[in-house]
């Protein structure tokens, strides 16, 4: 196991054009998010009453929810964000192809690969795309009972956090389940595999490559835990500097992810 994490290293190393487009991606789409949540909290907290008495904090809160929950003030922000999310869902698969191929295929020019994934594998990788989120949303359709049932049952919002955290780890478990379910699917769709190799060759290494998908999952969250502590503690431009430093970090990480996963696929199916 290993064995595929330092070679998916290496295979990470040749993928400079890839991992800075997905880190000006990445940067950009959490920029908009910011200004998009911005513009709403922004104007509401100009009334918070600051250090004023309990009941006045209340009264501000039951005015917040009366102006999200009753009027049209949050309607158009709701619409943007569902547009910035339909851009998501449209751009993901062009960069999972661009991304794919040019781990595939490390022969060609970094920029030509790239774009070459996205003319050749767009369509066959929206289509992946689409039935990995219909698999993975399905069953919240089925826990909204549940999610509801907890919401009359609740006796405050700590039992009802406690009651849905078990739901919401095996929830995020599942998905991250079909998204390598789906990444071997697209390996193959790549290097013009059966389908059924494919999925032959998940099902035997099914151990392995959860264990190489767990221990880059864990270097990402103690990066992320040690990064984050730092930037709480010391603040200002360095600070903001080194957050930056670990969203690029981030974003090599989750690349390295794919390619140790690529290297393991590669030599079950050579």
């Amino acid at each position: 196991m290993l064995q595929f994490i330092r070679l998916g290293w290496k295979s990470a190393l040749r993928q400079p054009f890839v991992i800075m487009v997905l880190f000006l991606y990445r940067f950009a789409w959490g920029f908009a998010l910011y200004e998009l949540v911005k513009s709403v909290v922004v104007p509401l907290l100009y009334r918070y009453p600051g250090n004023a008495s309990p009941e006045r904090v209340k009264l501000f809160l039951a005015e917040i929810q009366f102006q999200l929950m009753k009027t049209d003030l949050i309607v158009p922000y709701v619409w943007l964000l569902l547009g910035l999310f339909a851009a998501r869902m449209l751009l993901t698969p062009f960069l999972n192809a661009a991304l794919y191929y040019s781990v595939e295929y490390t022969r060609l020019n970094n920029g030509y690969r790239f774009f070459k994934g996205m003319k050749e594998l767009y369509k066959s990788f929206f289509l992946y795309y689409l039935l990995q989120m219909i698999i993975t949303l399905g069953p919240i359709y089925f826990l909204i009972p549940i999610v509801k049932k907890m919401l009359s049952q609740a006796v405050s919002y700590e039992a009802l956090l406690v009651h849905l955290l078990p739901w919401a780890a095996g929830l995020l478990i599942y998905g991250y389940l079909i998204r390598l379910a789906v990444m071997y699917l697209q390996f193959g769709r790549t290097a013009n595999r059966p389908l059924f190799q494919s999925l032959a060759c998940l099902l035997k290494g099914f151990l392995p490559i959860l264990g190489i998908a767990a221990a880059l999952l864990l270097l990402s969250f103690l990066i992320s835990v040690a990064v984050l502590s730092v930037v709480f503690i010391w603040a200002g431009f360095w600070a903001i500097l080194l957050y930056q430093l670990y969203r690029f970090v981030e974003t090599f990480v989750s690349v390295w992810g794919i390619t140790a996963q690529h290297e393991w696929y590669s030599s079950k199916t050579a």
